[in-house]
């Protein structure tokens, strides 16, 4: 039976371990690091490692069908109420460059890497990263968890949304303020969506008591539409994205186009891009947002773009593909700014009050948005033309949220598939499942304290779980898989010096950012300090590592690969051998890829854990000044306890995440 063990061999590299067994020339065993036929035998995607490779049961009709159900999933509300927020809080069009760099550095890789794995190994994340080691399959149970956790709270959102909608054909819509003056002006609507749609109970009392039957019949339909959507099989879904994504864009230009014909759009327009504050450019806590934007906007982390992905042809154009998907969710939500900002405008110029009131009011961004501010400058239209907008905007929130959160629904199912206990059961019986029980658990959501529950969830699960999938991703691909391999070239003491040097590093910069911060010193010379003891670090362990790989190798060349590149470049190697396996034209991956991946995003997407739970230690859990009550946090910490643990099972007893599709050979064990 094969070893298990951190630095253990995963199943699927049982071919290159037995090619060195039958090979003990040193030749061999010391490759030439520009042999690409052999670093394409670095994962093996056929049965040859044991595994069942062949076609998946259902698959996407077309190309462009995976696309849209992709752009789908990525574009969400947060598109919608967050991003344009974000842009006008931090100097206008000064944002977008942070924001194009983070696209570039992180989304876009990160994309390219999740839909890759999942369309060449045609798993999902539990098994297509757990080729790449047995012990991390349990990332694939950790992202179910999480686009589970996020789909019950987030059919509750959408519930809201649906209660609206119906409330847009009354002929006198209850936040209608066409005809009111003064302070009224906000708080009717506000009043209306606080105390009529979520019955939020007074502030001095956060434990529920009354039921809002109306949201439990829009959680209904919202469950309801996923699984009569899931339930028909993957044609019908590839067939159905043709309306649940085009559908709002068409919508999304009708906002557009109406608000720019309103008085005011033009100072709203100028409040979201026409600013350049470029002095911006120095606030740290700009970066972070807008990294993390990228991050939580595009999809990434919840399994969905390796489930969608591995229903895709083997040599599908996934790395130009993943670009498009990433291309189209910031495009839409660049759109979306103009359809929120004229509308604000307007608002604005009719009220009297000034976008900056209106922000610090706070009801520029997340559910004050979307359920307050923007209804309540839509029904300023004069005739019927308020209430016909309410009912587009109501209609563009439906199939943003309905997108995502069957994607959500698919993804948890998928990764569950992969797994023994429930592969004996049909995807059909699985989604019936996790519908029934993700309504129940949509309950606790649509209390009247519902809303305070899903702040504090979503900063926990979402925020948090999200993070530390997409950092678990990396390191596997990055820096675990060949390990092995790596070490019996360079020798294991040079490659624990440099392994360990690296994120001794990593660790002293982002500790030394965060400590230097508290003290109050500007975030200039934070970053500079820290990059530099963490550099010294870094750099001596660096050099080390290389003297001692070369005195074992004889090549400088040969140490340098094994220790920075070798990981990384094979399964990049494999990854351009299999989707260009009779497509030749298809976009690959290069060494800046890789380079990329192992020392930006992996290091960076720690330092965005480590800072979210800084954040959280030191106010005392997100939220806790608004809620200050204990049960909130303990339901949240809870929600990212489970996806740790999930993790946590997996990487010490990943034989309880083994493929049901690893073929066993008669006489022979495999872990």
């Amino acid at each position: 039976q094969q070893q298990s063990g951190p630095g253990a061999a995963s199943p699927t590299d049982v071919d290159l371990n037995q090619k060195e067994a039958n090979h003990k020339d040193e030749s061999y065993i010391k490759p030439d690091p520009n042999d690409v036929e052999r670093n394409q035998s670095a994962v093996s995607v056929d049965s040859d490692a044991g595994f069942d490779d062949g076609d998946p049961e259902e698959a996407w009709n077309s190309r462009w069908s995976f696309i849209l159900a992709a752009i789908g999933s990525a574009i969400g509300l947060g598109n919608f109420w967050r991003f344009p927020f974000q842009a006008y809080a931090y100097g206008g069009g000064t944002f977008f460059i942070p924001y194009l760099i983070a696209l570039f550095i992180v989304g876009i890789p990160l994309m390219q890497l999740e839909m890759a794995m999942g369309q060449v190994f045609r798993r999902a994340v539990t098994q297509s990263f757990g080729r790449l080691h047995p012990r991390f399959r349990g990332i694939g149970l950790a992202a179910g968890m999480v686009s589970f956790g996020v789909v019950c709270y987030y059919n509750a959102i959408l519930a809201w949304g649906n209660v609206m909608f119906v409330k847009s054909f009354y002929s006198e819509m209850p936040w209608d303020v066409s005809n009111v003056e003064g302070t009224e002006v906000l708080s009717k609507p506000v009043d209306h969506f606080v105390n009529k749609v979520l019955m939020f109970p007074p502030s001095d009392d956060h434990f529920p008591r009354v039921i809002p039957a109306g949201l439990y019949a829009g959680a209904v339909f919202m469950w309801a539409s996923i699984w009569l959507i899931l339930i028909k099989g993957q044609d019908f879904i590839s067939k159905a994205v043709w309306v649940t994504v085009l559908a709002p864009v068409v919508m999304l230009f009708v906002l557009i186009i109406q608000g720019a014909t309103l008085p005011g759009a033009k100072e709203g327009v100028k409040a979201y891009i026409g600013r350049w504050d470029l002095s911006q450019l120095s606030d740290g806590n700009m970066w972070v947002d807008a990294f993390g934007q990228i991050f939580f906007s595009l999809g990434t982390g919840f399994g969905v773009m390796p489930a969608y992905a591995s229903l895709n042809p083997r040599n599908s154009n996934i790395i130009k593909d993943a670009f498009i998907v990433s291309a189209c969710n910031c495009l839409f939500s660049f759109l979306a700014g103009f359809a929120v900002f004229t509308i604000i405008g307007f608002f604005s110029h009719e009220t009297g009050i000034s976008i900056d009131d209106l922000r610090d009011e706070g009801v520029l961004a997340g559910g004050s948005l979307a359920f307050i501010t923007y209804p309540a400058g839509l029904s300023m239209l004069s005739g019927a033309g308020g209430n016909a907008m309410c009912v587009i905007f109501f209609i563009v929130f439906y199939f943003l949220g309905l997108d995502s959160a069957f994607s959500l629904v698919e993804a948890a199912v998928l990764n569950m598939r992969e797994v023994a206990v429930f592969a004996r059961y049909s995807r059909a019986v699985l989604t019936s499942a996790v519908c029934a029980v993700g309504f129940v658990l949509t309950g606790p959501y649509l209390l009247d304290v519902g809303s305070a529950i899903v702040d504090v969830v979503d900063a926990y699960l979402a925020s948090l779980g999200l993070l530390f999938v997409g950092f678990l991703e990396c390191l596997v691909a990055g820096w675990v898989y060949k390990k092995h391999d790596s070490y019996h070239q360079t020798g294991t003491l040079a490659g624990i010096i440099f392994d360990v040097g690296s994120w001794v590093g990593f660790f002293f910069f982002t500790v030394l950012s965060l400590t230097l911060a508290d003290t109050g010193m500007e975030s200039g010379p934070v970053i500079g300090t820290s990059i530099g003891v963490g550099l010294i670090i870094i750099l001596g362990s660096w050099v080390t590592a290389l003297l001692l790989a070369k005195s074992k190798l004889g090549n400088a060349n040969d140490a340098a690969y094994y220790l920075f590149l070798h990981g990384p470049d094979c399964l990049k190697n494999t990854i351009n051998g299999v989707i260009t396996d009779g497509a030749p034209n298809n976009w690959t991956i290069n060494r800046i890829w890789i380079i990329n991946l192992k020392f930006v995003m992996t290091p960076l997407l720690f330092f965005l854990l480590v800072l979210r739970c800084d954040t959280y230690a030191e106010s005392g859990g997100p939220y806790s000044s608004s809620y200050p009550y204990t049960y909130l946090q303990v339901l949240g910490l809870l929600s990212f306890v489970v996806v740790f643990i999930l993790f946590a099972v997996g990487f010490f007893f990943p034989e309880l995440y083994a493929d049901p599709k690893l073929k066993v050979a008669s006489g022979k064990g495999s872990t």
